[in-house]
C-alpha cells in the first residue's frame, strides 16, 4: 500500500510537470479532451462511418460497446482515485507541502480513474479507423504511409495522454492501462472468427447475452452495496473536491454510461453483425446519416431531466437503441445500391 501510495505521489509531480510545460497550449488540449470524449465519439465518429461503410460500422460498433463495457466494470473492480481529488484526500503530503492542481469544467468527471475511459475508448475507435486506411496504403503506396500512419496513431494517444493528465483526470499509469486494455479488446472483438460467431447466434441468444452482461453490471453495483461499499463514491468525492460543483456532468457518471450503451447494445443484438454489406450511394446514405445524427442530438439535448431517474434513464435508453437500430437498418435499407443483374450480364466482357 505504501509502494502505491508513493507510485501516485511521484505522478502528481508528473502531472504538475504537465500543467507547467504546456499551459501555453490549455485551448488545443481543451480541444484534444473534448473531441476524444466517449460520448461525443458515440454521436459523431460512429454516424459518419455508417454514412459510408455498412460493415465498417458494424464492426466499429461493436468493438466499442464492448470495450466500454469492459471499462465500466474496471472501473467499478479497481476503484482507483483521480488525481484532483486524491491529492487532496492522501496523507502523503501535509498541509504544508500539498501541492494545488489546476482544474476547469474538464476535470471533475464523477467516475474511478483506472482505466481512462478516453484512452481505452480512443485507443479502440483509432485502431479500427487506422487499420482500414492501412489495409488501402499497403495496396496502393506501401510500407512508408503504414508507418507514417502508426506513427499518427501513436501520437494521437500521446496527445490525448497529456490532456487528460493535464486537466488533472488522470494519473499517467492509468492513461497507460487505459491504452493497453484498448488494444488487447479490440483485437479480440475485431476478429472474425469472433464476429462470425456472434452471427451464428439466433437473435434470442443474442439478446440473453445482452442481459447477462446487464445483470452481471448490477451483480458487481449491489456486490458493492452489499459489503459496504458506495457504487456512487466518486460523485461525492467529485463534489467534495471540484471547484467549482457546477463543473460536475451527469452524463459522465457510470450509471448513465451502462444505461445508453445497453441501449445501442440491444439495438446491435436484434439486428446482429453485418458480415457483408452492399456498396452505399452516399448522397442519399450521407445526408440521412448526418439528418439522423441531428436528431438524435436534439433527443438528448431535450432528454426530460425533472421527471424522476426512471423516466431519464428510460428515455436515454430508447433514444440509444432507435437511433442505432435506424444506423444499422434504415441507412442500408435506403440508400443501398441496387446493381441490375441484366446491368452485370451485358458489362461481362465478351470471350472471343
Amino acid at each position: 500500500m505504501k509502494l502505491y501510495s508513493s507510485l501516485l505521489k511521484s505522478e502528481i509531480y508528473q502531472i504538475l510537470y504537465v500543467q507547467d510545460v504546456f499551459s501555453n497550449y490549455e485551448d488545443f488540449l481543451a480541444l484534444v479532451t473534448k473531441a476524444f470524449d466517449p460520448k461525443v465519439l458515440f454521436l459523431t465518429v460512429i454516424p459518419v462511418v455508417a454514412a459510408f461503410n455498412t460493415r465498417l460500422y458494424s464492426r466499429l460498433l461493436l468493438s466499442v460497446l464492448l470495450t466500454e463495457y469492459f471499462n465500466t466494470i474496471l472501473k467499478w473492480i479497481l476503484a482507483e482515485d483521480r488525481p484532483f481529488w486524491w491529492v487532496r484526500e492522501t496523507s502523503e503530503f501535509t498541509t504544508l507541502n500539498r501541492p494545488k492542481l489546476y482544474q476547469n469544467e474538464l476535470t471533475c468527471e464523477p467516475s474511478p480513474g483506472n482505466p481512462s475511459g478516453h484512452l481505452m475508448t480512443s485507443t479502440t475507435y483509432l485502431y479500427v479507423i487506422f487499420s482500414v486506411l492501412e489495409e488501402a496504403a499497403v495496396l496502393r503506396h506501401g510500407k512508408p504511409v503504414v508507418i507514417s500512419l502508426r506513427v499518427c496513431y501513436y501520437f494521437s494517444l500521446l496527445l490525448i495522454s497529456i490532456s487528460r493528465m493535464y486537466f488533472g483526470c488522470h494519473f499517467l499509469h492509468q492513461c497507460i492501462f487505459g491504452i493497453l486494455a484498448g488494444v488487447l479488446l479490440t483485437k479480440v472483438t475485431m476478429s472474425l472468427s469472433f464476429e462470425k460467431y456472434l452471427t451464428k447466434l439466433t437473435r434470442r441468444r443474442r439478446l440473453a447475452y445482452c442481459c447477462l452482461i446487464c445483470l452481471l453490471l448490477l451483480g458487481i453495483y449491489w456486490g458493492q452495496k452489499l459489503f459496504g461499499v458506495d457504487p456512487q463514491w466518486p460523485v461525492k468525492m467529485a463534489f467534495k473536491w471540484c471547484d467549482d460543483p457546477f463543473f460536475l456532468d451527469p452524463n459522465t457518471t457510470l450509471v448513465f454510461s451502462i444505461v445508453r450503451l445497453t441501449g445501442a447494445l440491444f439495438a446491435f443484438a436484434i439486428v446482429g453483425p453485418v458480415l457483408k454489406s452492399a456498396g452505399l450511394n452516399w448522397k442519399r446514405s450521407v445526408p440521412l446519416a448526418l439528418t439522423m445524427m441531428g436528431a438524435k442530438w436534439a433527443a438528448i439535448y431535450y432528454t426530460p431531466r425533472y421527471y424522476g431517474v426512471i423516466v431519464y434513464y428510460l428515455y436515454t435508453f430508447l433514444v440509444y437503441l432507435i437511433f442505432t437500430y435506424g444506423y444499422m437498418r434504415l441507412v442500408p435499407a435506403i440508400a443501398t445500391v441496387v446493381i441490375d443483374p441484366r446491368v452485370q450480364r451485358n458489362t461481362r466482357p465478351k470471350m472471343n
